[in-house]
C-alpha cells in the first residue's frame, strides 16, 4: 500500500511549503488566476491525485470523481470541513464563535439542524418566492434606471453590474433573515447596508491573500492587508449585531401590541425566519450572531457572482438564449411571475444555472477525513491531511464532459431532474457540495437565481457589446470574472 508520502507533487520548501509554485515561472500572470490554472497544470503534471504543502497543512488534491465520491460517502455524522486559520485567529482574538458554515462537530450540527428546517425543506423554501419576486420587480426597475441611455457609447449597459447584483442578493437574503427590506434597490441606498456590503467585499477580496501566511506570523506582526481584513470583519460583526438588536426590538414591540389571545400561538413553523431561530431554543445570542454572519457571508456574494456568469453566458450564447426564452415564454408568457410550481416546468432554465456552475464553481471543496481512507491506491491516515476536491478542473475534464469548455445546458437535460446518475458526472460538478454538509442555503440560492433568470428572460434580450473583451476566470475563494462584465439589457419588443 502506498502512503501519503509517496504521492507525487511539487517540492516543499521550509515555511512556505509548495506555495512558491504559485509564482514560479508565471511572471505577469495575476495570482488570482494562477489559483485556478494551477489546478489544471498540476493535474497534467502529477495526475488526478497529488500532494501539496501549505503552512501547517498537508493537502491531498483530488481530481478523480471516484475518489471524491469515496470521501463524501464515507463521511461520519459530523463531517469535518477544514477550518481557515486566519478566521480562527480573529475569532480567538475577539472571542467569537463560528456559525453553520465554519463550525464542526456537535456545534455545527446544532446550527444545521435548526437552519435546515427553513432552508432545505422545499415547502418552506417555496414560501420565500413571493418576497423574492417583489425584490426582483424592484431590481428590474433599477436596471432600467441605471443602464446607459439610448444614444450613449454604452447604450443599455449597466455600469458596475457586480455591485448591482450584490445589492439584489443582499436584499433577498436580508429580507429572508429579518423579514424586512433594507432599501438596497432604492435610488439612495441605505447607508448601513452599503457599509455592510463594502465590508463583505473587502473581506472576500483579502481572504485568500491573508491566508497564505501562518497565524504564528501574525501574532508577531500584522500586515496592512491583515489589518484591512480584520477591520472588515469588525464592521460585519458590528452591523450584523445592530441588525439583530433592531429585529429583537421590533419583535418585542409586536408582541406588546398583540392581544393576549393571539400571542399564545406557538406555531413557530409559520413565524418569520428570525422568530423561528429564536423559538428553536437551541441558539444563544452569540449563535444568532454567528448564524447571521455566516448566512450573509456565504449567501450573498456566491449568488450574485453566479448571476454575473449566468448573464455572461446568455450574452455569449445567443442561440441558446433563444431556446431558453422559448421555454420561459411557453410556461409564463410575457408577464406572469415565476413560482416554484412553474419553475418545475422549466428544465432548460435550471440546466442553464447548472451548466454555469460547472464552468464557474467554487475553487475547491475541502474536507478532513477523520478515519483512514484509500484514494487511488494511497492510504490517507485520518486526521493527518486536508483533502481538496478540484471542482474547477473536474468540471472541465474531457474524460467526463464531452467538449468540456463549451457551454451546453442540454447536457443536463438527459438526467432525471437534472441530476446525473453516473458517478463521474455527479461528483465532477458539485457546486453545493454533497451529503450532510451540502450547502444549507442551496435551495434558497437556486430559488433566487431561477426566479431572477426567468424574469430577465421575459424582460430583456441580453447581448454582448462588440467592443468588449472576453471575460476570463479569476479566483477570490469563488470563481469570479477578471474584469467588469459588460452586457446589454435590451428591452424585449
Amino acid at each position: 500500500m502506498k502512503t501519503i508520502s509517496d504521492l507525487p507533487g511539487p517540492i516543499s520548501l521550509p515555511i512556505v511549503g509548495t506555495a512558491w509554485t504559485l509564482f514560479a515561472g508565471k511572471k505577469g500572470q495575476p495570482f488570482r488566476k494562477i489559483m485556478l490554472t494551477s489546478q489544471l497544470d498540476n493535474v497534467k503534471k502529477y495526475g488526478k491525485i497529488f500532494r501539496t504543502q501549505f503552512p501547517g497543512v498537508t493537502v491531498v488534491a483530488v481530481a478523480d470523481p471516484a475518489d471524491v465520491a469515496k470521501v463524501l460517502r464515507a463521511e461520519p455524522k459530523y463531517p469535518k470541513r477544514v477550518s481557515i486559520p486566519v478566521l480562527e485567529y480573529y475569532r480567538d482574538k475577539h472571542q467569537k464563535i463560528p456559525g453553520v458554515f465554519f463550525a464542526d462537530g456537535p456545534e455545527w450540527y446544532k446550527h444545521r439542524s435548526v437552519l435546515s428546517k427553513r432552508m432545505l425543506r422545499p415547502k418552506e423554501v417555496a414560501d420565500y418566492a413571493s418576497g423574492f419576486n417583489e425584490i426582483i420587480t424592484d431590481f428590474i426597475h433599477r436596471l432600467r434606471t441605471v443602464r446607459d441611455r439610448s444614444g450613449s457609447e454604452k447604450e443599455n449597459e449597466v455600469c458596475d453590474l457586480d455591485n448591482e447584483l450584490f445589492k439584489w442578493s443582499f436584499e433577498s437574503v436580508a429580507e429572508m433573515l429579518f423579514d424586512k427590506r433594507f432599501g438596497c434597490l432604492e435610488p439612495e441606498m441605505n447607508e448601513e447596508a452599503q457599509t455592510f456590503i463594502k465590508a463583505v467585499g473587502d473581506f472576500l477580496h483579502n481572504l485568500m491573500g491573508v491566508g497564505l501566511l501562518p497565524t504564528w506570523f501574525y501574532k508577531i506582526y500584522e500586515t496592512q492587508q491583515l489589518k484591512k481584513f480584520l477591520s472588515s470583519l469588525d464592521t460585519m460583526y458590528e452591523y450584523a449585531e445592530m441588525f439583530i438588536q433592531r429585529r429583537l426590538r421590533d419583535l418585542e414591540e409586536e408582541q406588546k401590541n398583540q392581544s393576549r389571545g393571539s400571542s399564545g400561538s406557538s406555531e413557530s413553523e409559520k413565524a418569520g425566519f428570525f422568530e423561528f431561530l429564536l423559538s428553536s431554543g437551541k441558539l444563544t445570542k452569540d449563535d444568532l450572531l454567528a448564524t447571521v454572519i455566516d448566512v450573509l457571508f456565504a449567501g450573498v456574494d456566491t449568488t450574485s457572482n453566479t448571476m454575473q456568469w449566468v448573464l455572461y453566458m446568455m450574452a455569449k450564447n445567443p442561440d441558446k438564449q433563444d431556446i431558453l426564452r422559448q421555454e420561459v415564454l411557453s410556461v409564463l408568457g410575457d408577464t406572469t411571475l415565476a413560482t416554484p410550481t412553474t419553475l418545475a416546468q422549466m428544465p432548460y432554465l435550471k440546466a442553464w444555472v447548472r451548466e454555469t456552475l460547472r464552468l464557474y464553481p467554487l475553487v475547491a471543496i475541502p474536507r478532513e477525513p477523520t478515519e483512514d481512507i484509500i484514494l487511488s491506491g494511497y492510504l490517507i491516515p485520518g486526521g493527518t491531511a486536508q483533502v481538496n476536491f478540484l471542482t474547477f478542473g473536474m468540471g472541465r475534464d474531457e474524460e467526463v464532459f464531452e467538449n468540456a469548455e463549451a457551454f451546453k445546458p442540454e447536457r443536463w437535460l438527459r438526467k432525471k431532474d437534472g441530476i446525473p446518475t453516473d458517478t463521474a458526472e455527479a461528483f465532477s460538478s458539485i457546486p453545493f457540495g454533497f451529503g450532510t454538509r451540502m450547502c444549507v442555503g442551496r435551495r434558497i440560492a437556486e430559488l433566487e437565481l431561477h426566479l431572477l433568470l426567468a424574469r430577465i428572460v421575459q424582460q430583456f434580450e441580453i447581448s454582448y457589446p462588440p467592443d468588449a473583451e472576453n471575460v476570463e476566470y479569476f479566483s477570490r475563494g469563488v470563481t469570479v470574472p477578471d474584469r467588469a462584465v459588460r452586457v446589454k439589457f435590451i428591452d424585449r419588443q
